[in-house]
């Protein structure tokens, strides 16, 4: 609640009975990316930030539309690849990068704690 706040008024809302949890899933989409939430135990939790343009980059640089070689030279090479995806994992988050045609087409921000419910 506190950094949806932070953030202000979404441009767009959206919620929906969750799939894996009891409770609502929402999305709020600012301009160039978009906070997904899910609800446990009467609370909101950040499941994930999807940059929806390249008008935003990481902190390390990257944005999207990118070459792969960008992404592999800012985090390294201690990836897992799944479906096209470079994976990168710490401190309970994921940071995902779609790559196609070696084009960054997605940048997500996932936390791993969806992973084992």
């Amino acid at each position: 609640a506190p950094i949806i706040e932070a953030l202000g008024e979404a441009d767009s809302y959206y919620e929906a009975p969750s799939c894996a949890f009891e409770g609502m899933d929402k999305m709020y989409t600012y301009g160039s990316f978009e906070v997904d939430t899910y609800e446990q135990n009467g609370k909101d939790y950040i499941s994930s930030v999807v940059f929806k343009d390249d008008m935003i980059a990481t902190p390390e640089g990257v944005s999207l539309f990118m070459k792969k070689e960008d992404v592999t030279k800012a985090y390294g090479d201690t990836y897992t690849e799944e479906h096209g995806m470079l994976i990168y994992e710490k401190d309970g988050m994921k940071l995902k990068f779609l790559i196609e045609d070696d084009e960054v087409k997605l940048i997500e921000y996932a936390t791993t704690a969806l992973d084992v419910q």
